[in-house]
């Protein structure tokens, strides 16, 4: 009887807490104590079939924020701009902390960009971007770089055409030009002939680690996996150290060259992000921010964002203008008369009478939205979000998977319809692919330059076909982020 009364009390307890706490959140579905929504979300991702479509009916159910609980952690999910706006870039300082999975904690171990906050990750991105527009990103000298490796692409090509047609995968041209342009930022060299197996063997280990990562192993504790699931565990932990060594052997090379005294960085012709970061070494010495395991680190994270996420969405754009042959012969159009009948390749400084080509890229970039969920960042203090009361320790986002999706901002979301940008060209501001405020993608510049000097060129060159089959659908619904879609295509030369 004691048992029973004292079991009542607690599930009596821990309900009415529960209560409370969802008192102060957004609204969502019903939550249990403990478990949370887990039960909800698991069944909606089964009968929706992917996680943006179950993100899009609890935001049709309970508005453009809502509130859904992973276990006993409320998750905040914004998916409209201004308020997306509001949070995240008028209120920037408050949300510059990052929420990261247990594991990878472990992983990263307080180093780089990705998986770290505090003044560890300000120093790391201030010195990626300062290193970045050292370089050039978003000036005439990074554009040089980019078509330089557009060029050699095109070259390999027209080698391989018959009767002026080349059947490819679209993700192994793309994969090697965009893996070229970062690897000549971060480490000085590009990849052509005589060392593709390079970039194949860095590609092959990045996507072994990001294949073996589940959502189970990004939630649970890290102590879950040591104890009941080791075999894994020790595997993604050896896939990860394998990862990052193959990535920065280069730099790895050049840091010991430099300790025994073979390799000296002149700092007044720093050849690539290395170069940068190794000066920082060799003028003030080791430290927790600046040493061998922290470059390591952050060339794997910026390989990362920098080529994942371009390549992806320039595969996806490839599979829309194959759907919507009207779109790409009105871009090309448009490009054609820009650069008078294609007598020189369309440059950075042509975006501002390209209409139409930007459009087409805004559309195709909110129908990629790589994040099937985006990163979360920690609410430290009670605030007041569209309206709503939001309890400090609350996890908050810009869902941008949703807020794409969303039909009150983009009207007939699941239609490629690059027109309702020219009617509204301030409706671009709302296709947020790089996040919002002082977690958004800090290689932004650069991957909007890679955008449209490759699309905007590679249309002006070839006509394009498809061969074999063409899909909308997602390759893997359930993943934080969207893989690419095997897209095989035809270059024809124009």
């Amino acid at each position: 009887m004691i048992f029973i009364l004292l079991t009542s009390a607690l599930l009596t307890w821990l309900v009415v807490r529960q209560y409370q706490k969802v008192s102060r959140l957004p609204p969502g579905p019903v939550s249990l104590p403990l478990i949370g929504n887990l039960p909800q979300i698991v069944y909606y991702l089964w009968t929706t079939g992917s996680i943006v479509a179950t993100f899009d009916l609890f935001r049709k159910r309970y508005g453009n924020i809502f509130t859904l609980w992973v276990g006993p952690i409320p998750h905040v999910s914004i998916a409209d701009y201004e308020t997306s706006h509001e949070v995240f870039v008028k209120n920037a300082s408050k949300y510059a902390d990052k929420f990261h999975a247990p594991l990878f904690q472990e992983v990263k171990k307080e180093q780089g960009v990705l998986a770290t906050n505090g003044e560890h990750w300000q120093e790391m991105r201030r010195f990626a971007l300062q290193t970045l527009r050292n370089m050039g990103v978003g000036k005439d000298v990074m554009e040089m770089k980019i078509m330089e490796e557009l060029n050699a692409r095109c070259a390999d090509i027209d080698k391989k055409a018959v009767n002026g047609v080349t059947t490819t995968h679209a993700a192994d041209f793309f994969d090697l030009t965009v893996g070229s342009i970062i690897n000549n930022i971060l480490v000085g060299y590009r990849f052509e002939e005589h060392n593709k197996h390079e970039f194949l063997k860095i590609k092959n280990a990045l996507d072994t680690a990001f294949e073996i990562f589940t959502p189970f192993d990004m939630t649970v504790p890290t102590w879950v996996l040591k104890w009941f699931f080791p075999k894994r565990y020790n595997q993604m932990m050896k896939v990860n150290a394998e990862c990052k060594d193959f990535v920065a052997k280069s730099a790895t090379e050049r840091y010991e060259a430099m300790k025994s005294g073979k390799y000296t960085i002149d700092k007044e012709n720093l050849q690539d992000y290395t170069d940068a970061f190794l000066l920082k070494i060799q003028e003030d010495g080791e430290n927790t921010d600046y040493n061998i395991e922290s470059l390591k680190t952050m060339i794997v994270d910026l390989w990362i964002t920098g080529q994942e996420t371009t390549t992806t969405t320039l595969i996806s754009g490839f599979n829309q203008l194959l759907l919507h042959p009207e779109v790409m012969d009105k871009a090309r159009a448009e490009i054609m008369k820009i650069t008078e009948n294609g007598s020189r390749p369309l440059s950075l400084s042509d975006r501002s009478s390209t209409h139409y080509l930007n459009a087409v890229i805004g559309e195709i970039q909110r129908h990629a939205s790589i994040l099937n969920i985006n990163f979360w960042r920690i609410n430290h203090e009670p605030t007041y979000m569209g309206g709503h009361l939001v309890d400090s320790g609350a996890f908050v986002t810009a869902q941008l998977s949703a807020l794409h999706v969303n039909e009150t901002v983009f009207k007939n979301p699941q239609e490629f319809d690059p027109e309702r940008f020219m009617e509204d060209e301030k409706l671009l501001q709302k296709v947020i692919p790089f996040g919002l405020g002082k977690r958004s993608c800090l290689g932004e510049s650069l991957a909007r330059s890679e955008l449209y000097l490759i699309f905007g060129n590679l249309l002006l060159r070839y006509n394009f076909e498809p061969h074999g089959k063409l899909s909308t659908t997602e390759t893997l619904p359930y993943s934080f982020a969207k893989r690419p879609f095997k897209l095989e295509m035809q270059f024809v030369k124009i």
